[in-house]
């Protein structure tokens, strides 16, 4: 497949549009509750599409609140309509029905980080934990996103880690998720018979986006001192996903073939039509589509070039691949 690899037209048009509607958003809900006797224990945080900067009209916008009062999340039910009723308005499509994201995901910080790894951290609390870092950004409540993400980073990274390494737990957990998702879309298509072919595609590109992302970031902070570690950290977390692959591999061969493709990927994504029959794609009839075929055969050439990237970027002695196999 030829890609001209300067040209990314829907991957600057996405992020144009997202950076607008959040503008909006952040603008209008802040209008709403400057009234409110809970503004300052409320956070809203947005994740997927509208986090990475990848938003077109077609995406949905994944979002929740962490509240941190000791009272029930009933106190602020008017508050949660009325932020509800300024995203539907800006946001055509409905957000997904599994809970984790939308007006009833509220949830309090030390929910999120605490119990990491133990009997009580749901797919839900890994999922909203993980995106929190690696894609999320804000939607109210500005200070107090990048206080907890400075939290949460110094629960993954200890003053008494050895400096010479990279944060291990934060890797592992990185992978961890990576893994359920993966895992979770095998449970979602075949028990619950979600639609197949669109969730394989985002699995394919932005949710293995995400992961390279994050994975990268671990990498980066080998040989840093505890403090250095946490401020690289979040700087590279503020960054969106495809940004930071830019910015650190900007002399890097593989760099724009990541770029081409992804863009490649955002192109068919931003036809309504090419949504709509990946929708029907079925696992058992998946080659017959054309549409799917394309997109797949430009998933490997993804995949190449991150693995590329990767060994580009780090040389075979950096121990950021042996940590990904053992």
């Amino acid at each position: 497949m030829s890609m001209n690899t300067d040209v990314h037209t829907n991957i600057d048009k996405a992020a144009a549009f997202t950076a607008t509607k959040l503008e909006t958003l952040r603008n209008e809900i802040s209008t709403l509750l400057s009234a409110s006797p809970f503004n300052e224990a409320m956070t809203i945080i947005t994740t997927g599409s509208y986090g990475r900067a990848e938003a077109t009209e077609e995406s949905d916008l994944d979002w929740f609140i962490i509240f941190d009062r000791d009272q029930p999340v009933e106190v602020i039910s008017d508050e949660i309509q009325g932020i509800n009723e300024v995203i539907t308005r800006h946001i055509d499509k409905v957000t997904g029905d599994t809970g984790t994201f939308g007006k009833d995901a509220i949830v309090r910080f030390s929910e999120m980080q605490n119990n990491i790894g133990g009997n009580d951290d749901s797919n839900e609390s890994l999922t909203r934990r993980l995106l929190f870092l690696l894609e999320g950004t804000w939607l109210y409540g500005e200070e107090r996103f990048a206080d907890y993400r400075r939290q949460l980073l110094e629960k993954y990274i200890k003053p008494d880690a050895p400096g010479e390494q990279m944060p291990r737990f934060l890797l592992n957990d990185i992978i961890r998720y990576y893994r359920t998702i993966a895992t979770d879309f095998e449970f979602k298509t075949s028990e619950r018979k979600k639609p197949w072919g669109l969730r394989n595609i985002k699995l394919r590109f932005s949710r293995k986006l995400i992961y390279f992302s994050g994975i990268i970031v671990a990498a980066e902070l080998k040989e840093l001192g505890w403090q250095q570690k946490i401020e690289k950290g979040l700087a590279l977390f503020e960054q969106f996903p495809l940004e930071r692959i830019r910015a650190l591999g900007a002399d890097l061969a593989a760099t724009p073939v990541i770029l081409a493709t992804y863009e490649s990927f955002m192109a068919r994504l931003a036809q309504p039509e090419v949504r709509q029959a990946l929708e029907g794609v079925v696992k058992e009839q998946r080659l017959e589509n054309p549409e799917y075929k394309e997109l797949r055969k430009t998933s490997h050439e993804f995949s190449k070039a991150l693995h590329k990237w990767l060994k580009e970027k780090y040389g075979e002695e950096h121990p950021i691949h042996h940590a990904l196999v053992f």
